[in-house]
């Protein structure tokens, strides 16, 4: 019986973890963007070394918990246990295409990955992929390296099938070849008639008997030969037409780029100059972000090799530079990311780096309108290295209406930490909603001095308990008067005893730090207090009060502990006693 179930339990198809497929999924994106960058970017590059790095790093951690990642290659897509992860439709930039179009139907990756046998792997598909299409073979170069930890599975459609299947061998004397011709018998032109309709090459589709006699010098045999495939003729076509015929966009903008260099006359400068950047413009319509980066950061750096005396050179690179980041260009991005056309999200933060603080509020908006966490992750980033910079920019796209853009800016501040943060998040400490306050709390933990106890005091008269609980857990320098007076205050309050437990904790065990005698005065004063008609919270406080002077521990602490161990209220009694025990 228990064989029969789990036979049955085996023909049953088991949904996919959702969480493996976002793992999948997030391995390769990073997979698209190496293989982006690299095609365009030297090894040595920063950019490529960190899109590798990446892609190392996310494929190791999922090989370690799952041994195997097995994608099956179809046309424009990868799948991974049956469902479509990754698709991308345009030729010439598509990843699946890549493989697909020299037979490859799976790809896999096994546990034991080295980064150095990873990075071979993505050198030798950049040398593939800069090939014209009918040179290379991806499949065939993958066999001569023969990676460890890389295999996949091919088929050959290409293949002659008779091979190994006997037969008679051809007659043809070999010795003919040098004069140039040889004779066919009347059954090798038939065989020779019969395969040039098979492959479209003869007009008449129907072989009757009375063609066997056909002279070869009636066939209609082309010039040119399409592909086998049917199917693929138009589209495979295509493809070598646009590689044979249209120079490539990376080849031209370096052949403007060294002309620019050489250029003396500013008219021929400008001129150039302007051609570069149309071509540039449609690089980033078709979000070509990769090359889009390589060009922007060859314009920058253009500007600082012009020699000396080169105002008009540099006023029309200045031009172009300016309208490379204004606001037209900005829409432009923004209605790409809406429509869902950018793919290669490493390189196009890396384009925004480049375009700089211009750039700031759309990547506030791919924060907000987002919801992949990969994405997110990388928009946060983005907004942090802007902000080690210059905070102020990136402080400035917060605002009471964006409220989990601005928790997730003050998150930000508290990564980067130091009292230069104090300023900022004084400000956003007026804000109303809880969690940015709970935000603000949370990024003043990391910092150490003092004026963090100026904001978190104004916290602890908050109206939300739990935010005044966390300012109190936060408190820091019991050696500062001003903050020692306050709490003091708190704590003498008639409502103190009704708040919760935590936060009068908190309270008292800062307090207990100072170990001054005002404070000893104080816990023993609520350890002492005894109504008849005590009430739970009371009980709490002087259990609180306890907590503390444990904390504290001097001589005097001790003393009140050993007078609370003779109270009459039990509970009272035995947290004294235990108090007590755990300091000896």
């Amino acid at each position: 019986m228990d064989s029969l179930k789990s036979k049955n339990k085996k023909k049953l198809k088991v949904p996919p973890d959702p969480e493996e497929m976002n793992q999948v999924t997030g391995v390769l994106r990073y997979f698209d963007s190496a293989f982006s960058l690299i095609k365009i970017y030297p090894p040595d590059n920063r950019s490529v070394i960190k899109s590798t790095d990446s892609f190392y790093e996310r494929l190791t951690e999922f090989l370690d918990e799952y041994e195997k990642l097995a994608l099956i290659i179809e046309e424009f897509s990868f799948s991974y246990e049956g469902e479509t992860i990754f698709q991308e439709e345009e030729k010439l930039n598509s990843l699946p295409f890549f493989f697909f179009k020299d037979g490859m139907r799976e790809l896999s990756f096994h546990n034991g990955l080295e980064k150095r046998e990873l990075k071979d792997f993505l050198t030798l598909i950049k040398e593939e992929s800069s090939l014209p299409l009918e040179e290379s073979d991806i499949v065939n170069s993958l066999w001569v390296k023969d990676f460890a930890h890389i295999r996949y599975f091919a088929i050959d459609e290409f293949l002659d099938l008779d091979i190994g299947k006997g037969g008679e061998r051809s007659t043809a004397d070999i010795k003919e070849f040098s004069k140039g011709l040889i004779s066919l018998t009347p059954e090798d032109k038939i065989e020779l008639y019969k395969r040039s309709i098979a492959l479209g090459l003869q007009v008449n589709p129907i072989l009757e008997e009375k063609e066997d006699d056909k002279d070869l010098q009636d066939f209609n045999l082309p010039y040119h030969v399409a592909a086998a495939c049917e199917g693929e003729n138009p589209e495979l076509k295509l493809m070598l037409s646009e590689n044979r015929e249209t120079p490539s966009m990376v080849a031209m903008a370096n052949l403007l780029f060294e002309i620019l260099f050489l250029e003396e006359r500013p008219d021929e400068f400008s001129a150039t100059l302007n051609v570069l950047y149309q071509g540039y413009k449609e690089v980033v319509h078709k979000a070509n972000f990769p090359l889009a980066c390589l060009i922007l950061a060859r314009l920058q750096e253009l500007k600082s090799m012009l020699p000396d005396k080169s105002e008009e050179k540099e006023k029309s690179l200045d031009t172009i530079l300016e309208k490379t980041r204004d606001e037209s260009f900005i829409a432009l991005l923004r209605g790409l990311f809406l429509d869902g056309q950018i793919k290669d999200y490493d390189s196009f933060f890396q384009y925004l780096s480049l375009l700089g603080p211009n750039s700031i509020p759309l990547a506030a908006d791919i924060w907000e309108h987002s919801k992949d966490p990969f994405i997110l992750q990388k928009a946060s980033t983005f907004l942090q290295e802007i902000a080690q910079e210059n905070i102020a920019p990136v402080a400035k796209i917060a605002s009471v209406d964006r409220v989990t853009l601005t928790k997730e800016v003050v998150a930000i501040l508290g990564r980067i930490g130091g009292k230069q943060i104090l300023p900022y998040l004084i400000n956003f400490s007026e804000y109303k909603h809880k969690a940015i306050r709970l935000e603000i709390i949370h990024a003043m933990s990391k910092i150490k001095d003092k004026d963090t106890n100026k904001i978190l005091m104004r916290f602890l008269s908050d109206k939300d308990g739990e935010v005044r609980t966390r300012a109190a857990m936060n408190l820091k320098y019991p050696g500062d008067k001003i903050t020692l007076k306050f709490v003091m205050q708190l704590v003498q309050e008639k409502d103190f005893t009704n708040k919760s437990k935590l936060e009068k904790k908190a309270l008292l065990n800062f307090l207990a730090c100072a170990k001054n005698s005002e404070v000893i005065a104080l816990l023993n004063s609520m350890l002492k207090k005894w109504t008849i008609l005590a009430t739970s919270k009371q009980n709490e406080t002087r259990l609180c009060a306890v907590s503390a002077l444990e904390n504290m521990a001097t001589p005097e602490a001790v003393d009140i502990l050993k007078e609370g161990a003779k109270i009459r209220n039990k509970t009272i009694r035995n947290a004294c006693d235990l108090a007590l025990r755990r300091i000896a």
